[in-house]
């Protein structure tokens, strides 16, 4: 690696030198050590890289919370207080802590019986932390096939800080340890990984690699800088050509600069994510494309809430567009208006910074303060007070309870301030219709159709037979060639119990894409269930050699010879998806059930205790396990894993 000074040379001066004379531009980055990531998302340097040129603006965006937004969890970036780290979940009657083990954090959690003692223990080492804890962090895991998953407890920084259920959690039923963490999560989270072409399509296994970007950084705003790089290396290139080789959002037009900052933080409901425009990859957007063709947005009406009550920690842009001076600035008043990606604001410098923003559209009168409509002056303020104290306030989230964010709904009387920021209780929003957010995107209504019914489905956890039946109408017609409405219509029809239409589903699905492994395990789950098991053994044999790191397949596979009294094998592929993922509670599960039938009781017991261990909420295997001891003569013995009411 070159020194700095000499990048900040080239940067300054817009020198170019000649520093391979042969090279061809593609060897140039490899020459000095530099990594170029391939596949799915191609192009794309350690942001170190960019630092060496543009230094000043790496240190002051190092402050920003997307620059933390992912990271391996060290002592030195220790915020939590491990001294208190015990929190008691009275809904599920869990006990959680987060430990500091020489340097390690770690996962507890369990329960006590009526005698006081600890049951259901489950420890688990920290892999990633997610979030700047500027606000929060949330704690994953790593398997050994790659698959990220989320923890229950979570640490909120603001106010004095403390232990609580992450979003999501905070009720008795919950998803424990086995949340996944998909590729759609961390497409927003983090910078863009090496992955292999094809890799973050729709319906390919859910994992990661074990080195992983650390933050969100230059790129993902600014596009690959692989060519970029090359051509200040390669000293072949004017300065022009080289300012050309990299995105310059400031030079965009609005709708595709603002299509940035949009792509991750417009989210009008956690209730219903943005659709991906059909034949997209997760990783496939570049800064500079028009996002429309890449994302479709959804809205909800929510039985409980009134649109402009709703509020979500994600709801910068949406509220925003709500306020009058956005409508009536006609698409002047963006983002950047307020914000400069690259800087965090002092505190000493918000009253200015902020106050400078508004003015910037305000007419002010000769104390500095806006004029108002109608010309009644403007309430004195303290010096050290901006204009988003009243207009903008901080209010409390109803998605993440413990978080406070500013409200980008620009309002000229919010009420009385401290009852937006009152504790709240999770009520999670009942939606009673899904639409389009801009109902004028470009796409055709079988399209429109699409997003909206697949929203639905995912909503209702793809129990809506009205959603699927008119996924179905949209297939039946021809108008699109695509495969993943055909992948959400065969697990509909799977949740309804519709075996030979799953399997149908898919089939047309395959023969669109052929190579997506969810779409092959749902067709082989749904012969299985419609009585043609062979076939279906056949096919899972075949995804699992195409595919060996893939838990679920194996899970299945090991199922499918369960039920055929294959208990060799099913074995087998139950003990491989456990090891590729150790939290795998159904695998687990299903060894107890297959030393049950092998007459191996301590086998059972020790197999059961691992499931509810993992997954002590689920009733089912907590009353197989008690049948069990029951039946063994060891009535007592299943008294003592009984949770303390």
């Amino acid at each position: 690696m070159l020194p700095k000074r000499f990048f900040n040379l080239v940067a300054a001066l817009g020198l170019t030198v000649q520093l391979v004379a042969s090279a061809r531009a593609s060897d140039v980055l490899g020459d000095y050590g530099i990594a170029v990531t391939e596949g799915a998302a191609a192009g794309y340097v350690p942001d170190e890289t960019c630092a060496d040129c543009h230094q000043d603006k790496a240190e002051s965006f190092a402050e920003m919370g997307m620059a933390k937004s992912f990271y391996r969890p060290s002592p030195d970036k220790v915020i939590e207080d491990f001294d208190n780290a015990h929190f008691f979940h009275e809904p599920s009657r869990r006990h959680y802590e987060m430990q500091l083990r020489d340097g390690e954090y770690w996962f507890v959690r369990y329960q006590l019986n009526a005698d006081g003692d600890r049951i259901h223990m489950f420890e688990q080492k920290v892999d990633w932390i997610l979030g700047s804890g500027h606000h929060s962090r949330i704690y994953l895991y790593q398997t050994a096939n790659g698959a990220l998953f989320q923890l229950p407890l979570a640490w909120y920084s603001q106010g004095a800080g403390k232990w609580e259920m992450a979003p999501g959690f905070e009720f008795a039923d919950h998803l424990g340890v086995n949340r996944a963490v998909r590729k759609r999560c961390m497409a927003c989270h983090n910078a863009f990984p090496d992955v292999p072409e094809g890799s973050d399509r729709p319906g390919m296994p859910e994992v990661f690699t074990a080195h992983l970007p650390e933050g969100i950084g230059c790129q993902r705003c600014h596009g690959p800088g692989a060519d970029h790089v090359e051509k200040v290396l390669a000293g072949e290139s004017e300065l022009e050509e080289i300012r050309a080789a990299i995105v310059q959002p400031g030079k965009l037009p609005d709708d595709r600069l603002y299509g940035i900052c949009y792509g991750c933080h417009m989210q009008p409901s956690v209730a219903v994510t943005p659709e991906l425009r059909l034949g997209r990859s997760v990783y496939s957007f570049r800064p500079g494309q028009r996002l429309s063709d890449y994302k479709v947005f959804l809205d909800i009406d929510d039985a409980l809430r009134m649109r402009e009550d709703r509020f979500d920690i994600n709801h910068h842009p949406f509220r925003m567009e709500q306020s009058r001076c956005f409508i009536e600035s006609e698409g002047q008043l963006g983002c950047l208006t307020c914000h400069d990606p690259h800087v965090k604001i002092k505190p000493q410098e918000r009253a200015a910074h902020y106050r400078a923003a508004c003015l910037s559209c305000h007419d002010s009168d000769d104390r500095g303060l806006p004029v108002m409509q109608g010309g009644d002056p403007h309430p004195d303020i303290a010096a050290d007070a901006d204009c988003t104290t009243c207009h903008m306030p901080a209010r409390r989230t109803q998605d993440v309870i413990h978080a406070t964010m500013t409200d980008h709904r620009i309002v000229r009387d919010p009420g009385p301030l401290q009852a937006l920021t009152r504790p709240l209780t999770k009520v999670p929003a009942e939606v009673i219709e899904v639409s389009l957010l801009y109902p004028d995107t470009p796409l055709n209504e079988a399209e429109k159709l699409l997003a909206k019914a697949h929203g639905v489905l995912v909503n209702q956890g793809y129990k809506a037979d009205y959603a699927a039946a008119a996924i179905a109408n949209v297939m039946a017609s021809g108008e699109v060639q695509h495969y993943e409405p055909w992948m959400a219509l065969s697990r509909a029809y799977y949740q309804q119990k519709n075996f030979e239409k799953a399997a149908d589903a898919a089939e047309q699905g395959l023969a669109l894409a052929p190579d997506i492994a969810q779409l092959r395990l749902q067709h082989a789950a749904a012969l299985f269930a419609a009585g043609r098991r062979d076939e279906a053994i056949g096919e899972t044999e075949r995804l699992v050699t195409d595919f060996p790191d893939y838990a679920h397949a194996r899970y299945d596979l090991a199922l499918f010879y369960f039920g055929t009294d294959r208990m060799i094998e099913a074995r087998q592929q139950a003990q491989e998806a456990i090891r590729l993922q150790s939290t795998h509670w159904h695998a687990w599960r299903l060894l107890a059930r297959i030393a049950v039938r092998a007459d191996e009781g301590e086998a059972a017991i020790d197999a059961y205790l691992r499931a509810l261990d993992i997954e002590p909420g689920a009733r089912a295997l907590r009353d197989e396990f008690r049948a069990h001891l029951n039946a063994a003569g060891r009535a007592e013995e299943a008294r003592r894993y009984e949770v303390a009411e």
